[in-house]
């Protein structure tokens, strides 16, 4: 056939009629080598290939995205289990965070933005350990800011990570470069988010979950931050102690730490006795 008679061929491509030859003879000579008779084609391509290809190597990534939809914190959370963060400390440290944040509202007077922050730098703060325990609050800001977190502007990032890199050793100076660098609101944002982030580290410095419960109470003089423990906290009490500081300055004015015991769990429901006519009368029936 002529290029024109190839192209009045029903159903091939007009973009395929000067390769049709060459594809012909390829296909003749495949199902004369192969001794085949017929030839199934199939409805899918390379690019439908390339889609199971990627479903059957990302199944847990895909997982991730059906239990959580919202793309910032499964970024966080994909991070974190790379660096095989510590889950029950992690959620632990974030739990008493919130709960530092949302009972002094009132003073610091940040809102949720700053909250979700929060949340996620309590995620991630001990993620450094993946490289060294030493410097591990160093690392952690490292493996945030180059951790390629989706759905977060720049700033986001850099404020998320000096919060995790404060919650030991050093508090934010003015000669940290990339404290230095914030615009002074932000750098209030990281002072306030870190110096509740320090104090939720040291509520659980044994990574045991001892501590429970928080309750802040701020007064006029003077503030009490009564905590619930349900064992021995005296290494909490301590460490605590010593890194309320720049929760106080948040505050502005002193902290007293105030423990209170766990309340019992209530007592199981006695069982009623059963006499031995009644229990052969209820065997007795249908």
């Amino acid at each position: 056939m002529t290029v024109k008679q190839r192209l009045a061929l029903p159903g091939l491509d007009p973009r395929r009629a000067d390769l049709t030859v060459a594809g012909v003879v390829l296909l003749d000579t495949i199902l004369q080598r192969l001794g085949a008779e017929e030839l199934t084609l199939c409805d899918l391509a390379l690019r439908e290939g390339l889609v199971l290809d990627y479903i059957r190597r990302h199944q847990k990534e895909i997982v991730h995205i059906e239990q959580i939809p919202d793309v910032r914190r499964r970024s966080v959370l994909e991070l974190a289990e790379r660096c095989h963060y510590y889950v029950d400390h992690a959620r632990h440290i974030v739990n008493l965070s919130l709960a530092l944040f949302d009972q002094t509202r009132a003073v610091h007077g940040l809102g949720d933005r700053e909250r979700e922050w929060l949340e996620y730098a309590a995620l991630m703060h001990d993620i450094g350990s993946h490289i060294s325990f030493g410097r591990h609050h160093r690392h952690s800001y490292y493996l945030i800011t180059n951790g390629d977190l989706r759905g977060f502007q720049p700033d986001e990032i850099e404020i998320i990570a000096l919060v995790a890199r404060y919650h030991r050793r050093s508090t934010p100076k003015p000669t940290h470069e990339e404290y230095a660098r914030l615009p002074s609101g932000r750098r209030r944002t990281v002072r306030t988010l870190a110096a509740m982030l320090r104090v939720a580290e040291n509520l659980d410095r044994s990574h045991s979950q001892v501590i429970s419960g928080l309750t802040v109470h701020v007064r006029k003089e003077s503030a009490r931050l009564e905590l619930i423990a349900n064992g021995d906290a005296e290494l909490e009490m301590w460490a605590t102690g010593r890194h309320i500081a720049p929760f106080e300055a948040v505050l502005d004015q002193p902290v007293k730490l105030v423990m209170t015991p766990a309340p019992p769990p209530p007592p199981k429901p006695r069982r009623r006795a059963v006499t031995r006519g009644a229990a052969r009368a209820a065997a007795r029936r249908p």
